[in-house]
């Protein structure tokens, strides 16, 4: 471990950052040796870090996040007592020096989490941008009660429906899960891009710290309709993954699955992370649970130009 990693990982010990973030997680889904993070000192004191994932592929060399990361990007601690035109100087110095030491690639994508809203020192260094959305449930700890009156009519019949013929139950069926999320791709005519051995390698990760439960739902005959993955920190639970076999679309297992999410959420987390979509119908489903949209940023680089409609839907560059 070079010492960047290691002030790093003592900078997140010392400081909350999202899971994505953590040393542990880069190491288990990007390889110990395909990570690095940029370093923002003052005065021997860390006031601000920049993750990021490397590969080369086909003779290109890529910069990002890896696979199953929701967001990857700079993380400042700001300076007690700041005014506003200070905080900006501060964002400024901070995140063009992070920039500055990022290696050379030719394909750059990152995401930032929805709090940092200054992206302007990217855009100065020759970065594009494009606007994405996550969704929230927010102050939800012991607030059950709140949440249940938060939901619209319809999700609170649908999960009134499943709730009287399935049961939720948990799960360590990595295998199954999987299926269930290859079939809800199959119905898209698109295929899962990460493997079984990922997916099972990141349970177990998260698991062995006590992070991560596989929920699903099965009817009286043992049949399962829906299962999702549910990974956390201290302050927030994210719906990281799910699937639903397509027999049972009318069943509303998902809709309870999440519900029964939710709630365990509450029991001890701020938060409740649906994670980005930019799909209408997913919109409209995740909405009724009350939860509240919030926009990230995603930054990307592209060089020599001509690459950029090479690669544009891969990484949803615009």
């Amino acid at each position: 471990m070079n010492n960047d990693k290691q002030y790093y990982e003592v900078f997140c010990k010392n400081h909350q950052l999202p899971i994505f973030y953590q040393p542990w997680w880069l190491d288990c889904l990007a390889g110990e040796n395909n990570w690095d993070v940029a370093i923002y000192k003052k005065s021997n004191e860390i006031f601000g870090v920049l993750p990021y994932y490397q590969k080369n592929k086909i003779g290109f060399k890529f910069l990002g996040l890896p696979i199953l990361s929701q967001h990857l990007g700079p993380w400042l601690i700001y300076p007690v007592g700041q005014k506003n035109n200070t905080k900006l100087s501060f964002e400024k110095e901070a995140l063009s020096f992070l920039i500055n030491q990022l290696p050379k690639a030719n394909i750059s994508v990152i995401k930032l989490h929805h709090s940092m809203q200054n992206i302007l020192p990217f855009v100065w260094n020759g970065f594009r941008s494009s606007v994405k959305y996550t969704y929230l449930l927010k102050d939800i700890h012991k607030k059950e009660t709140n949440l249940l009156e938060n939901l619209s009519s319809n999700t609170r019949k649908n999960i009134k429906k499943a709730d009287k013929t399935l049961e939720v139950f948990e799960s360590e069926d990595v295998t199954k899960l999987y299926e269930l999320i290859n079939m809800t791709f199959q119905r898209q005519n698109l295929k899962v891009p990460y493997s079984k051995e990922i997916l099972h390698n990141l349970f177990k990760t998260c698991q062995s710290k006590g992070l991560s439960k596989i929920l699903m739902a099965k009817d009286s005959t043992g049949n399962i309709h829906s299962g999702i993955l549910l990974i956390w920190n201290e302050k927030t639970v994210y719906y990281l993954v799910g699937g639903s076999d397509p027999s049972y679309r009318k069943s509303e297992a998902m809709t309870l699955i999440i519900w029964e999410s939710v709630k365990f959420a509450s029991s001890f987390a701020q938060e409740f992370d649906f994670e980005g979509t930019m799909v209408e119908s997913i919109e409209r489903f995740i909405r009724g649970f009350g939860a509240t949209q919030h926009p990230y940023f995603q930054i990307s680089k592209v060089k020599p130009s001509f690459l950029k409609p090479l690669f544009e839907n891969k990484y949803k560059l615009s």
